[in-house]
């Protein structure tokens, strides 16, 4: 069955060192990037939060939901976005990478469409390249937890451990995954790639 609950995460923790500051603030068609994503999580998710444990993130009107435990990565946030999920009675979560300017809410529309068949396990957008998912644009039953807890107290910090742990499902169509922003010259080809489609704004 479907989620009837969902709420959405924004991970934001990073420290964006290949950019040299932080890329949450980055700007694309007047849209911060941490804007952009609340923008693709909002029309699908009753709450919309950012997980970020450090102080200079640009929440701005996104609630803030710190690391459990001391910061271990994309894994981290996953673990920190189910735990509160949990708490307020969502049964799952669709967590989106800050970084990830391209997913807007129609693919997080199409990746919320793919949970009836994933049989209570994780969704995630298909994507080019290895691995060919991408963990951080993906939705996690609040079920996962307890294999999150597991996996990092094991020592593991990759987000696709998770994926693989649950058995999830594969979603394509929920397309703009396989496009991070980690460099001045990522944000650049992907700003001008939106304004040539004429997608500047989310809002």
């Amino acid at each position: 069955m479907s989620p009837t609950r969902l709420a959405g995460a924004i991970l934001a923790g990073g420290a964006s060192r290949r950019l040299g500051r932080d890329k949450a603030a980055e700007k694309i068609g007047g849209d911060r990037l941490i804007d952009r994503a609340g923008f693709a999580l909002r029309p699908h998710c009753e709450e919309v939060f950012v997980v970020s444990s450090r102080p200079e993130t640009p929440t701005g009107p996104w609630a803030v939901v710190h690391d459990v435990r001391p910061p271990c990565g994309p894994l981290g946030g996953i673990e920190a976005a189910l735990q509160h999920a949990g708490e307020n009675g969502y049964d799952a979560v669709v967590v989106l990478a800050v970084d990830l300017p391209l997913v807007d809410a129609g693919s997080i529309g199409v990746l919320i469409g793919a949970f009836a068949e994933s049989e209570g396990g994780a969704v995630v957008a298909a994507r080019a390249g290895e691995p060919d998912f991408e963990p951080l644009c993906a939705g996690y039953p609040t079920s996962c937890l307890a294999t999150v807890v597991e996996l990092l107290e094991s020592g593991e910090r990759a987000a696709r451990a998770l994926f693989q742990a649950v058995g999830g499902v594969r979603v394509q169509g929920a397309s703009g995954a396989s496009v991070n922003v980690n460099s001045a010259a990522d944000l650049a080809e992907v700003t001008a790639r939106l304004q040539g489609d004429g997608k500047e704004v989310l809002q």
